[in-house]
């Protein structure tokens, strides 16, 4: 007999092997969903940062963009993309290091970020230097010399407009605001990095007048100012806010130089501190405000009477359709709702970032059976990034590269700060067109229908391409013109190839920039020819017949079923005069009947119609 002892070590040892094999199975089912997972990394500024609320906004912007994306699908697997956070805290060595260790441990294919110029020109550098190709997709970055053709780094896209289309359309607004007004003395203060020095040099290369004075905001403060208990400021904000650190110069220079305007180049909170202490400084002065930066607190606590020049935004009371302005509304409400921040926070670029990479990821998937390793996704994505065209929020406006810059910027809205936050800029009416095709249209059906709904324009050219199974390129099928009757059209293509298909309009914007259908065999067909086989041999048989009667008279009744069938689908298409037979609009029952009723004539009618033009054309040859 077996001890006690004996039995209760049996029992551990069995418990340990059976949690063993649970281990066991738990890592190859965590290994299996980790071959089945795509890694993206975000790199956002947030807590240790001045720039904290557009790091949080530019993640849940994100978040929420692939909240609505749908899963993308791998043969028989569907992949899952996981959003990988790095804080950079607004430093552009840790962005650097948190693109390699994105890249290096984590295993990701693209980019999201960074949020500042800095901290992406220090994020390229560093893939540059480790010979890495990846894709970095920033929504925020505007310094221009990103995307110079000579410091352009191939790795980078950018989905927001740069400083320099920016300024440009400040500075024209400012000459229409101030260019009536007489002699005007502008002050630009921009903060001491790329992003204020890239707003400053941009503005004022396009400036309408050369009355201009640019001091970085350090140049107006006293390096040893201190607290009314004798201590430094924590931080310059602080010491800007106070109105008791600015230089005695720079002081003078406000009353020698009669300035009227003070423009505020940086981000939102060294803007804002610097104007609370000149009010505190020389409140006896009234100065006209210029901003950049659309940020609630902004709205909130910039002057009454402040202009500034935001960041694209969706303007849902500058929508051109109701349906247009329903959908922005709900997506701003649910940023509200998920982010709990202010619905002026929602960053447009950063939820397109999102869009693009995962369309982008859609083409490249397309085909494949298995996930391709990270290194060959990001080869591939940086190619489609370059060559394909995606969608934006505003239908009006694709989104495609060239050099990493976007071929059409967003709108940079002007704002003025009335504590209702006014419009400024002027309203324009974008022209495009809505196409839409059903995703998968049977092979010799049905004529494919494309339904176009146009907003501002009354004709247009609408093209359609067949798409190479191989390489992936498109060739042009047919274009023709088309008018438009009350906003609305309908055309029809006979693709008698079956393969994939593109719809595009060449010479006004069109949504959604990939329309497309498959054209691919369906049952109907294979209905129609089994009930014409059926139909044969019943024509067939009432009649004695040697084999090779059988083997030519049947193939033709089921030709006949088919070419009966063909004829009656594309028969609704056309004038209801021709005596074609069709037994309804439902393709089953119509393939079923036509091909039943082509096996029961064809037999005869067609091997005794080939037969005569055989004899006819073959004289003295008979069958």
């Amino acid at each position: 007999m077996m001890r006690a002892d004996e039995r209760k070590s049996q029992a551990i040892q069995w418990l340990m092997i059976l949690c063993g094999a649970l281990l066991a199975l738990l890592v190859m089912q965590a290994n299996a969903m980790d071959q089945n997972t795509i890694a993206i990394g975000v790199i956002s500024p947030k807590d240790g940062s001045s720039l904290v609320l557009a790091g949080e906004s530019h993640e849940e912007s994100i978040r929420l963009a692939f909240d609505h994306l749908g899963p993308l699908q791998v043969g028989n697997l569907q992949i899952k993309l996981k959003l990988i956070p790095w804080n950079d805290n607004g430093k552009p060595e840790m962005a650097a290091e948190g693109a390699a260790r994105l890249v290096h441990e984590d295993h990701a294919v693209a980019i999201l970020g960074p949020v500042n110029s800095g901290s992406t020109k220090e994020t390229l550098q560093r893939l540059r230097n480790e010979q890495i190709e990846l894709p970095v997709i920033s929504a925020m970055s505007t310094a221009p010399e990103l995307t110079r053709s000579e410091g352009r780094d191939k790795n980078f896209f950018r989905l927001i407009f740069d400083d320099a289309d920016r300024m440009g359309q400040y500075a024209t607004f400012i000459k229409q605001e101030k260019g009536k007004a007489g002699e005007q003395q502008f002050l630009f203060l921009y903060e001491d990095n790329p992003y204020g020095a890239g707003l400053k040099n941009s503005l004022k290369d396009r400036f309408y007048t050369p009355n201009v004075t640019a001091l970085s905001w350090p140049e107006t403060r006293s390096k040893d100012c201190v607290n009314p208990q004798g201590n430094r400021y924590a931080t310059d904000f602080e010491a800007f806010r106070s109105g008791q650190c600015f230089t005695a110069e720079f002081i003078k220079l406000l009353d020698d130089a009669n300035i009227n305007n003070i423009v505020l180049l940086g981000e939102t909170a060294g803007s804002l501190a610097l104007v609370n202490g000149l009010r505190v400084a020389v409140n006896d002065l009234k100065f006209d405000y210029f901003f950049v930066g659309s940020s609630k607190r902004l709205f909130d606590e910039a002057p009454v009477g402040s202009l500034t020049i935001g960041d694209p935004v969706l303007d849902y009371q500058r929508t051109s359709t109701a349906e247009l302005e329903h959908n922005w509304r709900k997506l701003l409400g649910e940023f509200e709702e998920r982010a709990k921040k202010d619905r002026a926070d929602f960053m447009m670029t950063a939820y397109e970032a999102a869009l693009v990479l995962h369309s982008a990821l859609r083409l490249v998937l397309n085909g494949h059976h298995e996930l391709p390793q990270p290194h060959a996704l990001r080869q591939k994505l940086l190619h489609v990034l370059e060559s394909e065209t995606f969608d934006s929020l505003e239908p009006w406006r694709n989104i495609s590269f060239s050099q990493g810059d976007l071929n059409q910027i967003p709108t940079a809205p002007i704002y003025r700060i009335t504590r209702g936050v006014t419009r400024e800029d002027p309203l324009n009416l974008h022209p495009w067109v809505h196409i839409s095709v059903d995703p998968y249209n049977p092979w010799l059906e049905t004529p494919i229908e494309v339904q176009l709904n146009a907003h501002g324009v009354e004709s247009g050219k609408l093209a359609v391409y067949r798409v190479d199974p191989l390489s992936n390129h498109e060739h042009l099928i047919e274009d023709r013109p088309v008018k438009f009757s009350a906003g609305k059209a309908t055309e029809r293509f006979h693709l008698f190839e079956r393969g994939l298909y593109h719809f595009k309009m060449l010479d006004v914007p069109f949504y959604p920039a990939l329309t497309e259908t498959h054209v691919d065999l369906s049952n109907t067909y294979l209905i129609s020819a089994c009930a014409a086989l059926v139909g044969a041999l019943l024509a067939v048989s009432r009649a004695a017949a040697t084999i090779w009667t059988w083997l030519i008279r049947l193939p033709a009744g089921v030709a006949a079923g088919l070419l009966l069938t063909f004829s009656s689908f594309y028969g609704q298409q056309i004038s209801g005069w021709l005596p074609i037979p069709s037994f309804g609009s439902e393709p089953v029952v119509n393939a079923m009947l036509t091909g039943l009723l082509g096996g029961l004539l064809g037999p005869h009618t067609m091997t005794d119609l080939l037969l005569a033009w055989a004899r006819r054309l073959l004289p003295g040859k008979s069958a």
